[in-house]
């Protein structure tokens, strides 16, 4: 709040502000010291407006008289509809199942939803399918010709069929022009080893159990969906190895000649676990009210592993799902300031 200026009595000072109050500008009025002959302050609660109230402060002194500035009642149904509003944000509040957020802030606004069927139910089909297929390791059948479930599962949840993938010479849009545009999400429940499945999941339930009980379900299958699927079209469109050697070779970076080749048998959840880290980092950034606020700890830990997992101390990461996910979870976020209530 900042004080902008007096007004040489209480009449015109309140005069002036509850003109201001039409004007969508919330200021206030007091004394500049006891007494009868004292001048009035004029403050300012904004400070994005303080320029346009002093505009309008000085043509008020030239004419406070003007028609426009006679607005008592105008001002004063504008309080009274502000001061219902509030009471009714209030009791939204306390009906709402207000809880800890676990990511920093508690949730202080009313919430959507109080289950979150998709989080749970991405967590269960994880664990099912990491587990029917081996964690990315589906064992043969002993008998010739004949498939594993194990085999069926990876096969048929990865984003390219191995059979189409050899039969087409290496296409890795393969198996998804035959039709089977599921692919471009269903990698995400295939994990590699207990740890990247534990990983991946203790992420999608902090973060994703937040977003969907606060935003609903439908937001977040598509907040999940669309980072999930920008990941992995980022580490399928990704070059070889080949094909970034020779960039590379030579530099202090030759070893992202290794961690930023593409392929498309990537598997985990990680795209949409950046994905929503993204969301949750950038949103409250661009939009002041909004109730969640990642732990600043939290937010160095996923840059940091992001980061780490380009280096050559961790190899078999899929770096490009990672980076494809944060981007598109980047810009949810900002796309959330046009979403502000």
């Amino acid at each position: 709040m900042r004080r902008i200026g007096t007004l040489k009595d209480s009449a015109l000072a309140q005069q002036f502000c509850d003109y201001l109050v039409t004007e969508s500008i919330d200021a206030t009025t007091d004394p500049e010291r006891e007494g009868t002959d004292s001048n009035w302050n004029i403050w300012v609660r904004d400070e994005r407006q303080i320029a346009q109230a002093k505009r309008e402060l000085a043509g008020f002194q030239l004419d406070p008289q003007h028609a426009r500035y006679m607005v008592k009642k105008e001002a004063s149904r504008i309080r009274e509809d502000q001061f219902a509003e509030q009471k009714r944000a209030e009791s939204r509040v306390r009906a709402a199942n207000v809880t800890p957020s676990g990511l920093g802030e508690p949730i202080n606004a009313p919430l959507k939803q109080s289950g979150i069927p998709i989080t749970i139910g991405v967590i269960v089909i994880s664990i099912l399918a990491s587990l029917t297929s081996n964690f990315g390791d589906p064992r043969g059948s002993r008998v010739p010709g004949k498939t594993t479930l194990e085999e069926n599962v990876f096969d048929g949840l990865s984003f390219v069929n191995r059979q189409d993938f050899v039969a087409t010479n290496g296409d890795a849009f393969a198996s998804v022009r035959k039709g089977e545009v599921w692919r471009f999400v269903t990698p995400m429940f295939l994990h590699g080893d207990t740890f990247h499945l534990l990983f991946n999941m203790l992420w999608i339930y902090f973060l994703g159990s937040v977003i969907e009980r606060l935003h609903g379900s439908v937001f977040f299958s598509i907040l999940t969906i669309t980072t999930q699927v920008a990941g992995m079209l980022l580490q399928v469109m990704l070059p070889d190895t080949e094909v970034l050697t020779p960039i590379f070779q030579g530099t202090p970076f030759a070893f992202l000649a290794e961690t930023l080749s593409g392929s498309p048998f990537a598997i985990g959840a990680s795209g949409a676990v950046y994905g929503l880290f993204g969301f949750l980092w950038i949103r409250p950034m661009v939009d002041s009210g909004y109730p969640i606020h990642l732990v600043q700890t939290n937010v160095i830990l996923m840059l940091g592993w992001l980061v780490l997992c380009m280096t050559p101390m961790i190899g078999g990461v899929a770096n490009g799902a990672h980076l494809g996910g944060l981007i598109a979870g980047v810009g949810f976020g900002y796309a959330g300031k046009f979403m502000r209530r």
